[in-house]
């Protein structure tokens, strides 16, 4: 089994949505993480649009075998005409589900771990700053990550310009200048070099509460279209993670069980991504959500 880090930069606000309607702030919530409050993207998320666009990836006569087999998964007259999943090329690196095809199933080549926030971006005096903790960084391979002392202090990157005060948001908290480490596999690309110079290490009991009171929240509303005015009843509000918010997810390939279709799994892999990122992940990609900037780590 090989593990490649999926890094994934928001270049649009994103909307995971957590499904329904409740009552409070908003109307339609974003996804967060159980045990952590904090938003994140699911790797069902990542899979699902992923494998979609791996269909559009393919030469035109693979393209179409994807296609036959995708619609006999989910149009009931075409059932009658079961495929094998292992002669499809989405579905033999993707993985079938017993009833999809002749009677047979069998997981993918390639397997999503859900993306969590690595930095997120907050407004500051000085500009955006992106915050992370020590913990998320040491999880992103890091080491030697400097800790602030207490929940009232921040470590800010080193350089000529380190203040000794920094507000993020709402919070004033004392600063400390120290070299902060970034993950050594996103050296040279030019996002996360302007995100390393621009890093902030909170307390690990603070960073829910910071990231959670710096989410977009909008207000939509229907048009009815034959007055051109918002329709009675139809106003409604949600979550957004803001443009900018760097995620760390994973990528495992099974070159173990399927030796021979782990090669071929890359490439097709990163068309894909590529293709799923341009697209957007999540909902009302129509609306200006959900472009990523994506990094797969190899």
């Amino acid at each position: 089994m090989k593990s490649h880090p999926l890094y994934l930069y928001a270049l649009d606000p994103t909307h995971i949505g957590a499904g329904g309607y409740r009552m409070g702030r908003v109307d339609l919530t974003i996804l967060r993480d159980a045990g952590s409050n904090l938003p994140k993207v699911p790797g069902s998320s990542i899979n699902g649009a992923t494998r979609s666009a791996a269909i559009y990836s393919l030469p035109d006569d693979q393209r179409q075998r994807a296609m036959a087999y995708a619609r006999a998964t989910i149009d009931e007259k075409n059932k009658n005409h079961p495929h094998k999943g292992s002669q499809d090329p989405v579905a033999s690196i993707f993985g079938y589900a017993e009833g999809d095809t002749e009677g047979e199933s069998r997981i993918g080549v390639v397997s999503f771990r859900d993306a969590e926030i690595l930095a997120f971006p907050v407004p500051t005096m000085l500009g955006p700053r992106w915050v992370t903790t020590a913990h998320l960084l040491e999880n992103a391979g890091c080491t030697k990550v400097p800790r602030p002392a207490s929940e009232e202090q921040v470590i800010v990157q080193a350089g000529a310009a380190a203040p000794k005060r920094l507000n993020l948001g709402w919070l004033l908290l004392s600063a400390e200048a120290k070299e902060i480490s970034f993950p050594e596999s996103t050296k040279g690309l030019p996002v996360f070099d302007h995100i390393r110079e621009r890093l902030v290490v909170v307390h690990d009991n603070i960073f829910p509460a910071v990231v959670n009171a710096n989410l977009e929240t909008r207000t939509s509303v229907s048009i009815d279209f034959e007055t051109g005015a918002a329709a009675e009843g139809a106003l409604f509000t949600y979550e957004a993670t803001p443009r900018g918010t760097l995620f760390r997810g994973q990528v495992d390939v099974d070159d173990g069980r399927f030796r021979e279709l782990a090669p071929v799994a890359m490439p097709l892999l990163e068309k894909a991504l590529a293709l799923a990122c341009t697209l957007g992940l999540g909902g009302m990609t129509t609306r200006g959500f959900g472009r990523m900037q994506f990094a797969l780590v190899k």
